[in-house]
């Protein structure tokens, strides 16, 4: 839940610190440098051991960041936890493994509050994959969890480990979502006005009980797919991470994003918004040549197409929203930026 909007710098954005720490990482790392197929950019690292090759990821979750302890959904946030690395294994269209986890203790914690925590993250390594195996605990003025999780690549048809990268879209590629968008980002506010309906509980079950796509990942390996991430900052800002790494343009079709009926009920035009900048949805979006698509559909991957990589970069990476007319929309935000809001 990233409710925060405290701003740690008016200049520095969390994607320009992390370009920053990418280059001082590269430069102090130069004699292991060959082990390191993929480095800080992408949902996660993958390295060559001698036992073959391993995904690398990890992400926390604090108190008045992530969640509110004041909402007492320890399972929940367990499991989101849980997810939230689960889904960048998924990003890269791997196979979870083993997780560490620390945890921040803050005074008069209670046990039962951590036991109801790791159920939460039990529960979904049980259904997606993987298992924690030891991790550590930290005195802290503030709860917080962080898990690193490991995983290795999906194997293609020639035996040939395979990784979805941020860095492989190319002209003229489908742009595609594995999923509805905006719900999570959508319960988050249901969750804050504190009231609630039907509708509204459903939305803040997509908030709080997110799906890693696991399994599609796999799947898009296998069929051909090269280029993915998944949406946790929001739809028009994971693009753009797509567009600059890949040195591509992609145009979204505002009107093809897949937004579900308790969205409409509740915020009526304004899903669209949170769609295009919500987000904690966890599904994937990739991009693939239409025959790679067309082979999708028939194989019965569920998938939405939102939009194509227009432009080869030479007029900017960036990503361009469209409406049904084909007129320009400037989202209002383009996603979540954990130093700037």
């Amino acid at each position: 839940m990233d409710s925060s909007k405290n701003k740690h710098s008016d200049h520095m954005t969390e994607f320009e610190l992390i370009a920053r720490l990418a280059e001082v990482g590269a430069s102090s790392n130069v004699e292991n440098s060959e082990s390191i197929l993929i480095g800080i950019g992408d949902d996660a690292a993958v390295v060559s051991t001698p036992f073959g090759q391993t995904l690398l990821t990890t992400d926390a979750m604090v108190d008045g960041v992530h969640f509110r302890s004041i909402d007492e959904r320890w399972h929940d946030i367990g499991w989101k936890c849980a997810v939230s690395n689960l889904s960048d294994i998924a990003a890269m269209g791997g196979i979870p493994d083993s997780a560490l986890v620390t945890l921040g203790v803050p005074p008069a914690a209670s046990a039962d509050t951590f036991a109801e925590l790791y159920s939460g993250m039990n529960e979904a390594f049980e259904l997606f994959g993987g298992q924690i195996v030891g991790g550590d605990v930290v005195s802290s003025p503030i709860m917080f969890v962080n898990m690193a999780l490991t995983g290795h690549p999906s194997i293609n048809a020639s035996g040939v480990p395979i990784c979805l990268l941020r860095s492989e879209a190319k002209l003229d590629d489908l742009v595609c979502v594995t999923g509805p968008l905006g719900g999570s980002a959508g319960g988050l506010e249901v969750l804050l006005s504190g009231e609630t309906n039907p509708s509204g509980e459903i939305l803040i079950d997509r908030h709080f009980r997110p799906v890693p796509r696991i399994e599609v990942g796999n799947k898009l390996v296998a069929f051909g797919v090269r280029c993915g991430m998944d949406i946790s900052d929001g739809l028009v800002g994971d693009l753009e991470k797509i567009a600059k790494l890949s040195n591509v343009e992609i145009t979204v079709n505002m009107a093809n994003i897949p937004i579900v009926d308790e969205m409409m009920l509740l915020f009526g035009a304004r899903s669209i918004t949170l769609a295009l900048s919500g987000g904690e949805d966890y599904e994937l979006a990739f991009t693939a040549p239409e025959s790679v698509v067309e082979n999708l559909t028939a194989k019965k991957v569920e998938f939405s197409v939102v939009g194509r990589v227009t432009g080869d970069g030479s007029t900017g990476a960036q990503v361009i929203v469209v409406d049904e007319k084909g007129n320009l929309h400037e989202p209002i935000r383009k996603g979540w930026d954990h130093l700037n809001g």
